[in-house]
């Protein structure tokens, strides 16, 4: 594993791992601000909510 450092006023860097059979991977959190992640949580708990109304 390297680190590579971007810019020295930069707080970002860059991480460089040498790896073999690794994947396939979901990118969860991209760099334009948007969170996998959270929005599978909020569509989760909508889905959830609904069906469970329809089931009452």
């Amino acid at each position: 594993m390297n680190l590579i450092t971007i810019h020295s006023s930069c707080k970002e860097c860059l991480w460089v791992y040498e790896v073999e059979e690794f994947g396939p991977l979901t990118i969860t959190i991209d760099t334009h601000g948007g969170n996998f992640t959270e929005d599978s949580k909020k569509n989760i708990a909508a889905n959830r909510d609904k069906i469970l109304q329809e089931l009452n």
